[in-house]
């Protein structure tokens, strides 16, 4: 549906004009009138139509004049020129501002209908257009973090091969990829690490948009996701690799950053690794990035000074001894005490980051990330050989012929994978079976004066844990269940004639017939006896 402002000074050859539109076109919704070319341009601004019909000669600001005002704040808006003059420059100068057809006075109506409906054909395809560009604008928007994701995945996941990275680079349209990495932490400094990961987390995912909005208006970057309690960004930045203005400008940068987000959260922490003038050394900074920030979680110089959260990678003095990097120790905190209560994807982040920690030590060669990769295999046989089905002999055997760092990796994310899933699924069977087990026994004792901690016990459970693990576990609570149940019988048997409201009571487990139609009445809308009168 259309809009349609008519403009003349001749209040007849307004109202003809309008009469043939109204006549002839049900698309047009609404038409405004103007007297003047001063009050043609106030009320396009305000009207916004899709079709101006104008006059030339009008008193004030003429209709050329009108025209050129009201293109600068409508560009889409298609005029049709109807002018008593028949001059050659109102023509040329009518074709200059984008005029689609030129109609002289005394317009018949055959004329002005075959006019405007051509006129219509061309908003239509105009309206056509700017709906296929907003689409595709659209379909961007919606491909565009899905690029940004790829291209932090392979970014940070282990591996050598930075092919991909170039790729989502020329996808991007970058001319130049040279850069640094900067990695943000949300936790919480005690006395030796930075903990709360979790609840930092997820803070991290519910604020995340404000997050991106900062970090992308004071950068040109690409941001990831939320990575258990880090966002990572690669920022593409123009210099020279050692350059201290390039250096001050990141750390610059990470401090306005640092400012504005600390409003949401205080706790945040930014390691910037080195900048480097390929997008191939990337995974490099990345690594330089994360050695940052495990150098803040240690540091002792942090306190409530927002600067003290920003280390660059170049201002490291001393490499940290980062506790003696006792990875044997990480694999318990890190990856095992996680699978409790973490998904497969948390599980697996924690041994990437640990791999890649180890990787980029230089106090860890080959055969030592060979070793821990051998206790992380026993580690988890130990703990869960109930549940594992692995034939584990065979991927220490891949562990033991692995020739270099990718293979290993490849090998242990594989493994994890295999083996968190067989322990989440082995959990869930097990405690389908303890429901099933549950039910079972509440379904052959319902008549009984059964109690919690008698059914807990025939599933070898504490009653307090039963009791949250069975609400957890079916949405229901154990005593509901079992009035539930009580109750759906008890309408079965008050369908047999021969037995009374109190019979029912007893048959269904309760000694008082009172307080079995109290609860019968608050369960099904009836009482007891109305129920068997009606059935």
């Amino acid at each position: 549906m259309y809009k349609v402002l008519i403009v003349d000074d001749e209040p007849i050859a307004v109202e003809s004009i309008g009469f043939m539109i109204t006549k002839n076109f049900d698309c047009v919704k609404e038409i405004e009138k103007a007297r003047s070319g001063k009050d043609a341009i106030e009320k396009s601004f305000q009207f916004h139509p899709d079709i101006i019909i104008m006059d030339i000669n009008m008193p004030g600001i003429n209709g050329l004049e009108a025209m050129k005002q009201i293109r600068k704040t409508n560009e889409s808006v298609s005029f049709i020129v109807i002018s008593a003059f028949d001059y050659f420059d109102y023509a040329v100068e009518s074709v200059a501002l984008g005029v689609e057809e030129y109609l002289l006075k005394p317009v018949k109506e055959a004329k002005f209908i075959e006019t405007f409906q051509k006129v219509l054909v061309h908003v239509e395809e105009n309206y056509s257009n700017r709906r296929q560009i907003l689409e595709q604008q659209e379909r961007l928007e919606m491909i565009v973090p899905i690029l940004e994701a790829g291209f932090m995945n392979s970014l940070c996941m282990y591996g050598q091969d930075t092919t991909q990275l170039t790729h989502y680079c020329e996808l991007f349209g970058y001319q130049s990829t040279s850069g640094y990495v900067m990695a943000i932490e949300f936790g919480q400094k005690t006395d030796d690490h930075i903990e709360n990961k979790i609840g930092a987390g997820i803070h991290g995912e519910r604020m995340y948009e404000e997050y991106k909005n900062i970090i992308k208006s004071s950068l040109n970057c690409i941001v990831s996701q939320v990575m258990l309690n880090r966002i990572i960004v690669y920022v593409f930045d123009t210099g020279e690799e050692g350059d201290y203005e390039q250096k001050a400008r990141a750390v610059k940068a990470a401090q306005r950053i640092m400012e504005r987000a600390a409003r949401i959260y205080p706790d945040i922490f930014i390691g910037i690794g080195n900048y480097h003038m390929d997008i191939n050394c990337a995974k490099k900074s990345y690594q330089e990035a994360l050695h940052a920030l495990r150098t803040l979680a240690i540091s002792d110089s942090l306190n409530d000074n927002l600067q003290s959260h920003i280390l660059h990678e170049d201002d490291i003095i001393e490499r940290s001894e980062e506790q003696v990097n006792d990875y044997e120790e990480l694999i318990e905190t890190e990856i095992f005490t996680k699978i409790s209560d973490s998904d497969n994807v948390s599980v697996q982040l924690s041994f990437v980051q640990l791999f890649e920690r180890m990787s980029a030590d230089p106090g860890i060669d080959f055969d030592a990330i060979k070793k821990w990769m051998i206790s992380l295999v026993v580690g988890f046989e130990k703990r869960f050989e109930k549940v594992l089905k692995n034939n584990y002999y065979k991927v220490l055997d891949e562990i033991i012929g692995a020739k270099e760092v990718g293979a290993l990796y490849n090998i242990g994310k594989r493994y994890i994978n295999e083996t968190v899933n067989q322990i989440m699924e082995g959990r869930q069977n097990k405690a389908n079976s303890i429901i099933e087990k549950a039910d079972k026994y509440i379904l052959e004792h319902y008549n009984e004066d059964i109690s919690l901690d008698e059914i807990a016990q025939h599933v070898n459970l504490s009653s307090y844990y039963f009791s949250r693990f069975y609400k957890n576990a079916t949405g229901t609570n154990f005593t509901d269940k079992m009035v539930m149940l009580r109750m759906d019988k008890a309408k079965e048997l008050l369908k047999q004639e021969e037995l009374s409201v109190k019979d029912v009571s007893y048959m269904v487990g309760y000694s008082d017939p009172n307080y079995f139609s109290k609860i019968f009445k608050k369960v099904t809308g009836f009482n007891a006896s109305e129920y068997k009168r009606l059935k």
